[in-house]
């Protein structure tokens, strides 16, 4: 709240100096709202301090999110510039309209929810990493799952950890799979179990996963050993080509793209940040951190208006 009242004052304060009239207490929520949605933001969520942080595109911290948010984890931005937060400390993935701090919606997910994709039909896929596993499916309007899509290997279903959503309505997820459990990245056509299937080896991780424009796969994998990079894939899993090294040992987290797909966002929880890149150049663009941010676990990008 403290963070929340200081970037109020600071945007009245702006105004003011440009010659303009600060508005009335009374409308102190409307103004924090709509100076909020003319901002491309970056959401952070930190495990750890159960809390997401909202920072602007410069790296500065606006705000935290903390109504609800237990244990977070993966974090999406749907076309309405809802956040959905993947929410396993709570058994849920909560919902927040843009510039508030608290939830509008909470669908219920007791397998552990990790991570959460939006489809073009607002139908929400949530990538479960215990119990049951696979992808819980929550159509428009529905708290629970109305079924879910399991990743099948020698009879055995498999645990998710990320999933993503094209263009084509096609669903793919990173986790394990099978008796003997085994790094994979897996796919189901047209959001269907009948249109199970798994990506070549080459792709096999378990880190995030997004879907671009261009119906390729953006996933955080090794290059070579202990050569952690981000690398693109065809949706049957063969590299296109194009890949960038992101530094460090450890393999990216959770990822997130800009609205342009030129600059790609990759959790880096050893370093306790969120690291920016250029794509494919690999150039490094920002870092997003604060001096309490204990494990970040997931990143999202809302372009703004």
């Amino acid at each position: 709240m403290k963070n929340l009242c200081l970037f109020l004052l600071a945007a009245v304060t702006s105004a003011c100096g440009a010659g303009f009239t600060a508005a009335p207490a009374a409308h102190a929520g409307s103004a924090l709202r709509a100076h909020v949605q003319k901002t491309a933001l970056v959401y952070v969520s930190d495990h750890s301090n159960n809390l997401v942080d909202v920072f602007d595109i410069r790296g500065n911290l606006r705000y935290s999110i903390t109504d609800g948010v237990k244990a977070p984890a993966g974090l999406f931005v749907d076309a309405q510039h809802d956040l959905w937060v993947a929410n396993p400390g709570a058994n849920n993935v909560l919902v927040f309209r843009r510039g508030s701090t608290t939830p509008s919606a909470a669908l219920h997910d007791p397998n552990q929810p990790n991570d959460v994709a939006v489809c073009h039909h607002r139908t929400a896929f949530v990538a479960d990493s215990l119990n049951l596993g696979g992808i819980a499916v929550f159509p428009p309007g529905h708290k629970n799952p109305t079924r879910r899509l399991v990743a099948q290997q020698s009879g055995q279903s498999g645990l998710e950890f990320y999933v993503a959503c094209d263009l084509g309505g096609n669903i793919f997820a990173t986790g394990v799979i099978g008796a003997s459990p085994f790094p994979a990245t897996v796919g189901w056509r047209h959001a269907r179990e009948s249109g199970y299937y798994l990506l070549q080896p080459t792709a096999q991780s378990e880190s995030g996963i997004k879907a671009t424009a261009a119906r390729t796969l953006l996933i955080p994998t090794y290059t070579a050993p202990s050569q952690p990079a981000l690398v693109e894939f065809t949706e049957a899993g063969t590299p296109t080509g194009r890949a960038i090294h992101t530094g460090g040992t450890d393999l990216w987290g959770d990822i997130a793209l800009d609205a342009r797909e030129e600059v790609v966002f990759g959790v880096d929880t050893p370093n306790d940040s969120v690291v920016a890149r250029e794509f494919p150049g690999g150039e490094l663009v920002r870092t997003y951190t604060n001096g309490n941010l204990i494990q970040p676990a997931g990143v999202a990008v809302d372009p703004g208006d």
